[in-house]
Parts: C-alpha cells; sequence; structure tokens
C-alpha cells in the first residue's frame, strides 16, 4: 500500500500539462511539381477505433486518391477523429500521411475536441518531412491553425492557399445561430491584412461552411445536403473576400 501510495504521488506531480505556443505568421512555401496546380481536398474522415473496417477502408482510400494523380498538396479539412482514443488515432494518421510522401496540411473541426484538448493533438505532432502545419500566430479568439502556403513556380509566386481555425460548438447560443462557432473579428483582420499583400490569388480552406453557403441559388456541382449547418454568425469574412476579390473559392468540410 505504501509503495503505492508513493508511485501515484509521482505520476501526479511529474505530468505537467501541455502548453500550446503561438507561432510566427510566415507562410510555408511550396514549389509546384507542374505547370497546373493540384491539390486534393478530403475531409471529416471521423476516425473512430483505428483497427476497425471502416477505418481501415478510410486509409486505404487515402493512398488510393493520393496515388490517383500527382499532387501538389494534399488538404484535410477537419474532423479527422471523432474518438475518445482520438489523440492516438491522429498520430497514426499522421504516420499514413507521412508514409505517401506528398506535403499535407489539416485543420480542426468541431469533433476533435469531443473527449479532448487541442493540447493533446498538438503535442503529439512529431518531426515531419511532409507536413505543413503551424498553430500560427494569437488572434483573439482565433483557436489553433491559422496559416498561409504559397506555392511558387520556378521559385515565382504562382498562388496562395489560406487555412482558418472555425472551431468547434459554443455553449451559448441562439436557435437562429445553431450552436457552431465562427470566425472570430480577428481571424477576419488577420486574413484582410495577408491578403492585402497578395500579388496572386488564393484559395480559402475551413471546416464549418460560412453562412453563405446555406441555402444556395446558384452553384456548380451537386447539392446534397439536407441542411448546411454554417457558422452561427457571419462576421464578414466573406464580404471581405470580395473586396478583395483575391481569392476565389472557399473549401470546407462538415459534412453529414
Amino acid at each position: 500500500m505504501f509503495t503505492l501510495i508513493l508511485l501515484f504521488t509521482f505520476l501526479i506531480t511529474s505530468c505537467k500539462p501541455y502548453v500550446i505556443e503561438y507561432t510566427d505568421n510566415d507562410p510555408f512555401t511550396l514549389e509546384m511539381k507542374g505547370d497546373t496546380l493540384k491539390i486534393l481536398q478530403i475531409t471529416d474522415l471521423h476516425l473512430t477505433y483505428g483497427i476497425d473496417d471502416r477505418d481501415r477502408k478510410t486509409f486505404q482510400l487515402i493512398k488510393n486518391l493520393a496515388v490517383s494523380d500527382d499532387y501538389d498538396l494534399i488538404v484535410i479539412t477537419g474532423d479527422l477523429t471523432m474518438s475518445p482514443s482520438a489523440p492516438t488515432l491522429f498520430k497514426s494518421l499522421i504516420n499514413h500521411m507521412e508514409s505517401l510522401e506528398i506535403p499535407w496540411t489539416f485543420i480542426f473541426g468541431n469533433h476533435e475536441t469531443d473527449y479532448h484538448d487541442y493540447s493533446d493533438f498538438i503535442s503529439r505532432i512529431p518531426e515531419t518531412e511532409y507536413l505543413m502545419f503551424k498553430v500560427g500566430p494569437e488572434i483573439t479568439d482565433g483557436g489553433y491553425g491559422n496559416f498561409k502556403i504559397e506555392f511558387t513556380k520556378n521559385d515565382q509566386p504562382f498562388y496562395n492557399a489560406y487555412f482558418l481555425d472555425s472551431k468547434a460548438e459554443r455553449d451559448v447560443y441562439t436557435e437562429e445561430e445553431g450552436e457552431y462557432d465562427y470566425l472570430s473579428l480577428a481571424q477576419v483582420s488577420w486574413y484582410e491584412d495577408q491578403v492585402a499583400l497578395d500579388t496572386v490569388e488564393s484559395l480559402v480552406f475551413m471546416h464549418i461552411p460560412l453562412r453563405q453557403y446555406i441555402d444556395p441559388e446558384t452553384y456548380v456541382g451537386v447539392f446534397r445536403e439536407k441542411m448546411v449547418y454554417a457558422q452561427g454568425v457571419d462576421t464578414g469574412f466573406f464580404d471581405a473576400m470580395v473586396t478583395y476579390n483575391k481569392s476565389k473559392a472557399v473549401f470546407v468540410g462538415h459534412f453529414l
């Protein structure tokens, strides 16, 4: 009994909580492979157990898609996991993506933190060769993972990509807004500061759709969502895109 008590005390006092550190605001730079920029977007993996049939099929599908073309970048737009074992599954996903030997990145969705804190994920990111992710600068109510990738061709700017954390659910909300969070005003300002200096066009990636996705009147493709669970508040990101006329598309996840 005495030995067990001593061991328990040691474990409690020696485990310090991981503190997420904000990073610089410098963009990543990625040289394109060919004359056409090719980005593969995958989303809402919802990894649950890792060893079950569905998760194994998900990993195999990612691999099949990755080798189907010569992609410059693979983007996972949130909800990588949805499980009490999420940090372990996250680490398995990193290992799998690194094995593809293709530059890749991710943004957080709203399910990673169902059972865990963001620190449980960020603390498990090892030294990698292909992952292009950073926490980004400290932004008021900005979450974790606001950053930019600059694509170059022959060392000259070709295109940009912005990644923003749309965060998760809120504890307090109205029925009209719904429970999901939204880009903060500070995140919109961060984007404006960046895009105002851009000399090339760009794309934007986030998890939860903007309010403008609700009830679209005109669109290209097939609209199969019975209901769009959008961000709770429009804080002006779409208007900023229109004003600066640099970002030509927003790609999201959060699908049913």
